[in-house]
């Protein structure tokens, strides 16, 4: 177990700090608040703190100055800094000093959680420089669309991203165990007046980020042709068109959506996002496919369902492997909890034929809504009633610190045992279920946004819609539009 040090010379924001996050979930069983540099530093040399989220600006000492002071003595200790003021110096000398974040108050809890999340992770692993890691860091925010534009234009200064071109393209290249080389010679294979930046995700995927003023995809599939010429077994994904540095996450995701539906339709080499008919399933077929898996579907049904939407009647013209992969991924986005993609979806069989179609989607249709009746039956009896807990509670406040208050059980091995039954941690499980239940209310009902977001327990509006974007690649009024959108050309036109 670890510990954290909050130090921040307002009392009403080390409160907020420390109930911002269950801390426990991250492992850390003890946190430690100090008012001032000075009482920081006395509780550092009583205790072995492994990560610091500071202040900058306090009187007396200022957080800068007692992370010099620190740095020679707890070298292994990680920091995360804060501050009210978007000053790129105090950014600047930060970086040097080898931080994990640059947060600005008011902080943005998604990132708190997410910078909190890697500095756990770093905590285990050596440490990089810290320019390379400040850089590093900064194009993962900008990736991820976790920093504003302008935060975005202002720490850009200080490395050589170029944050001003027209447009951007996200790639994301796939090779088992070798992705960084293909990565490279992606990333070399485009004209001087373009400009690269890659990211490694794992040593099987791995980002590039493709700019420049006059961009199109023509550019990317030639380059990945003669590239997957030499790797055979490579697959390069090209995401949507980001037009200037704020699309760029939409762009991303739109990567890592086709990058799964070319695993399922069991395409290789290039695909690109545009490429694909992302609407061979209209809203209804949609929501029948999701009432199938509120209770075990039986086989009868799945056929049905399966007879419907094969109907080349209302102009279906045997995609069977485009249609193979929408389906599975709307089952995907129907869960609440972590599932092994590749046990209940696997790549399409050839040929792809009817035949193979149909018993691909009936298994795993079967498997999932098997796996979701039993869902909770295979969970620890504590597990469960944590489970009853957040059905129950879906509209309140819920937290493991709440849970365990009424039940007297420890926090740290509830949040400990959850991850390791369920595969994430219990905020990640409640957002999930929360934003479950808002799409099917914004499908069925006209309540507000506001509404909704009070009926799913999540009662500042604006962290709702930046949590249901994150999931849908949506805001949830534009999710309405296109459900309705969509009603009424499905009603108007049919498939074909």
């Amino acid at each position: 177990m670890n510990d954290i040090l909050l130090v921040d010379d307002e009392q009403a924001i080390l409160q907020s700090l420390s109930s911002a996050l269950d801390w426990s979930e991250y492992g850390f069983s003890h946190i430690y608040m100090a008012n001032s540099a000075k009482e920081a530093i006395c509780i550092m040399k009583k205790n072995l703190i492994d990560l610091i989220i500071l202040d900058i600006q306090m009187p007396g000492m200022t957080g800068l100055d007692m992370l010099k002071n620190i740095r020679t003595k707890y070298p292994n200790t990680h920091c995360i800094l804060i501050s009210a003021y978007s000053k790129f110096e105090y950014a600047k000398e930060a970086l040097q000093l080898n931080v994990e974040n640059y947060l600005l108050k008011p902080i943005d809890i998604t990132e708190l959680r997410e910078t909190v999340t890697r500095a756990v992770e770093n905590i285990t692993k050596a440490a990089s420089s810290s320019h390379n890691l400040f850089e590093r860091n900064l194009l993962d925010r900008w990736l991820h669309g976790r920093i504003t534009s302008d935060e975005l234009l202002e720490h850009s200064q200080y490395t050589h991203y170029n944050v001003l071109l027209r447009q951007y393209y996200v790639v994301l290249v796939h090779l088992a165990d070798n992705a960084g080389t293909v990565l490279h010679t992606l990333a070399s294979a485009f004209p001087p007046d373009f400009v690269t930046y890659t990211l490694k995700s794992d040593n099987d995927t791995g980002i590039l980020l493709l700019g420049g003023h006059e961009l199109s995809e023509i550019y990317v599939k030639e380059a990945a042709i003669s590239i997957i010429a030499a790797y055979p077994n490579s697959q390069i994904i090209c995401g949507s068109c980001a037009i200037g540095s704020n699309d760029v996450n939409k762009s991303l995701t739109d990567a890592q959506y086709t990058l799964e539906y070319t695993r399922l339709a069991g395409y290789t080499g290039y695909q690109s996002f545009d490429q694909i008919d992302w609407h061979l399933l209209d809203p209804s077929q949609l929501a029948q496919l999701n009432d199938m898996l509120q209770l075990a579907p039986s086989k009868n049904q799945i056929n049905s369902f399966i007879d419907q939407i094969t109907d080349r009647n209302t102009g279906f013209k045997g995609d069977y492997q485009n249609l193979y992969a929408e389906i599975c991924l709307a089952l995907m986005n129907m869960m609440e909890d972590t599932i092994q993609k590749e046990t209940f979806f696997p790549p399409l069989p050839s040929p792809y034929t009817q035949t193979n179609f149909e018993m691909a989607v009936t298994n795993a249709i079967l498997l999932l809504g098997n796996h979701r009746q039993q869902y909770t039956l295979n969970c620890s009896p504590i597990i469960q009633r944590v489970i009853r807990y957040i059905q129950d509670n879906l509209s309140s406040s819920i937290s493991i610190k709440h849970f365990c208050e009424q039940t007297n059980m420890n926090p740290t091995y509830i949040g400990r045992l959850f991850r390791e039954e369920l595969g994430m941690y219990f905020s990640e499980y409640v957002s999930n279920i929360r934003i479950n239940k808002a799409k099917h209310l914004l499908e069925s009902t006209s309540y507000s946004v506001s509404d909704i977001a009070r009926q799913v327990g999540m009662y500042d509006v604006s962290y709702f819609v930046q949590c249901f974007k994150k999931k849908e690649r949506i805001s949830p009024m534009k999710y309405r539009q296109a459900v309705s959108q969509n009603k009424a050309d499905f009603h108007n036109h049919p498939m074909g």
